[in-house]
């Protein structure tokens, strides 16, 4: 097993990519909360230095090595600047989302133990940390003073430890699951096991070769926003980061970055689709499309990939935030496997897969449907205050798919949506979505005592077009009549995926917000 290098981890990898790539530029949309004045264009040299400064003041205000530091403040790149901080100052940064709500953050401080919280007043003000103890941990506020602490910027500074990589198993990160099915668990990862979600990553830009700017719009408290964030520093790719998913912004850092590479989770893809329909120059020089952990629609990959590069591909990573990439699938035109619920193949001498029968656990065969495991050397070590799922080496993703006879993994749905009539609730949306441009979302949502309801959202909140929902709709088996909300008023995760099983709770209580079309 390879050592670990300086640019995989969080304590080393800002200052390893200064001294190697100092001038390579970083593009926001959106000032820092903790530097304002920094602009909103960086450079690697300019990122290595607020790390230090940061990782100073932090241990101005007491953090020591080894303590967990949760961070859950409005989504601004200064989620990732102080999560290296953290590192560099020797602590673990505990990163959440600042909307997952007062229950769900209380317990994350329960489950981390964190030293210090960071936070905003903003965040504050909505109640988010209700369920936590105003007395403990010490709260650090961005921007300015809350009520019950000061400003990370007012600190005294403090002396770091010595600029040395850390042990392979000290831990690295924690960062959370989807919160599809619920609270979302904390995720804790080593040195070892997060250098497993960067690798395939670093290697596989190597092999393709692109060396052009890397614009992405990722939460930056998801893991992927931390090891996108590792690959960019270890590569000397420009950057530039989004936080805010909507299209017109978008466009604006379209314009500005002019990427090489763009990369979003689907369900903000599937609604820059109208950008790539009506102003398809802001991708013409993309050659590299890339979305993970969630199933991309062949809708959405189409589109992009008509008004990208004349060689444009999409990659499709399919993983979770315990396991980094498990399989990967490159998209061109009429190439490969056209199974719109193909996800690919393992990640080449990093990850494998098999499907196992729910009962017994046995491995199962080519084409035979069943509970999708995977391996690989970026599985988290445990969960923090709870149990893991890793059985003799292998993570169960949580997902019912098959492996085909041609070898790749064609995921179906979640587990715990199954039950309905439907074979694959995904490949029905699908359907729905290929036979209706005007949906920018539409979702299945089982219910315990009724037909699955359709759960859409329309370009411009536009009436939804019934004539075509009857066709698109043909040869499913029934539905209950769709019900239409506008995109924000949708419970969403910090990856902007659909909340299926609260979604379901809200329509049976009649608290969905629905759009009035009438």
């Amino acid at each position: 097993m390879s050592r670990i290098r300086a640019t995989l981890a969080l304590a080393t990898a800002p200052q390893e990519a200064a001294r190697r790539h100092p001038g390579v530029p970083i593009h926001l949309d959106q000032p820092l909360d903790l530097f304002p004045e920094a602009g909103d264009v960086l450079d690697f040299a300019d990122f290595a230095k607020l790390v230090d400064r940061t990782a100073t003041l932090l241990a101005g205000a007491g953090v020591l090595p080894g303590n967990r530091v949760l961070i859950a403040k409005r989504a601004n790149f200064d989620v990732i600047l102080l999560a290296f901080a953290c590192a560099r100052a020797g602590a673990v940064p505990v990163l959440t989302h600042a909307d997952a709500g007062p229950a769900a953050l209380g317990l994350h401080v329960r489950r981390g133990e964190p030293a210090a919280i960071i936070t905003d007043a903003e965040t504050e003000a909505t109640g988010a940390f209700d369920g936590v103890p105003h007395r403990m941990p010490v709260r650090l506020y961005v921007g300015k003073p809350g009520r019950f602490g000061g400003c990370v910027q007012d600190q005294p500074a403090g002396e770091l430890p010595s600029l040395l990589v850390p042990p392979r198993d000290a831990p690295q990160l924690v960062t959370h699951s989807s919160g599809t099915t619920g609270v979302p668990k904390l995720v804790l990862h080593s040195v070892e096991s997060f250098a497993g979600h960067v690798r395939p990553q670093v290697n596989f830009l190597r092999v393709v070769r692109l060396r052009g700017p890397y614009l992405t719009c990722v939460s930056p408290v998801h893991a992927r926003a931390v090891s996108g964030m590792l690959t960019v520093l270890a590569t000397g790719l420009p950057l530039g980061f989004m936080t805010d998913p909507e299209p017109g912004n978008a466009e604006r850092m379209l314009a500005r970055v002019r990427p090489a590479i763009v990369e979003t989770m689907p369900n903000a893809f599937i609604r820059w689709e109208e950008t790539a329909e009506q102003r398809p120059e802001l991708l013409a020089q993309v050659r590299m499309f890339i979305s993970s952990f969630d199933a991309a629609h062949p809708r959405t990959i189409r589109t992009l990939l008509a008004a990208g590069h004349p060689g444009a591909r999409y990659l499709q990573a399919y993983g979770q935030t315990e396991t980094g990439p498990i399989t990967i699938k490159l998209h061109r035109v009429g190439k490969g496997c056209t199974d719109g619920r193909c996800v690919g193949r393992p990640v080449i001498g990093h990850t494998k897969v098999r499907v196992s029968d729910e009962l017994n656990s046995q491995r199962l065969g080519k084409d035979q449907l069943g509970l999708i495991y995977g391996k690989s050397a970026g599985v988290t070590p445990s969960y923090l205050g709870q149990s893991d799922e890793l059985v003799a080496g292998w993570w169960s993703m949580g997902d019912v798919g098959v492996v085909s006879s041609r070898g790749c993994l064609h995921l179906y749905d979640r587990t715990v949506d199954r039950g309905s009539a439907l074979e694959s609730l995904l490949r029905a949306e699908d359907q729905i979505l290929d036979g209706m441009r005007q949906l920018t979302e539409a979702v299945l949502i089982p219910m315990p005592d009724g037909l699955p309801v359709p759960l859409v959202c329309t370009r411009g909140d536009r009436p939804l077009d019934r004539a075509a929902w009857a066709r698109a709709t043909v040869g499913l088996p029934d539905l209950a009549p769709p019900v239409q909300c506008r995109w924000e008023d949708v419970p969403h995760t910090a990856t902007w995926k659909v909340k299926r099983l609260e979604v379901a709770s809200k329509l049976a209580s009649g608290e969905l917000i629905r759009l009035d079309v009438r």
